[in-house]
């Protein structure tokens, strides 16, 4: 569970230099929405480099995007603010 709500991730994520964005996974050569065994769309989340404009590598890979859940997005931001030397 997320210690912070996903208003609070996207602001410190801004803070730092990224945006969250909140979506349904797609797979990448085609870009169909992933459904799961009983039809369900799945969701997750993408983080963008402000700097860069790219998506971070792992909340993507070759077959999918939005992989991310917020405690990965949490986990990868204390990196950054760590890096950074900045206080999450």
């Amino acid at each position: 569970m997320s210690k912070y709500s996903l208003e609070k991730i996207r602001n410190k994520a801004y803070k730092a230099g990224y945006r969250v964005s909140k979506g349904f996974q797609h797979y990448m050569y085609n870009g169909a929405v992933v459904k799961d065994c009983n039809g369900l769309a799945c969701t997750g989340f993408n983080v963008e480099d402000l700097t860069t404009g790219t998506l971070v590598w792992g909340c993507y890979d070759a077959n999918y995007d939005h992989l991310w859940t917020l405690e990965d997005i949490e986990s990868f931001l204390k990196t950054v603010y760590k890096e950074n030397g900045l206080e999450y």
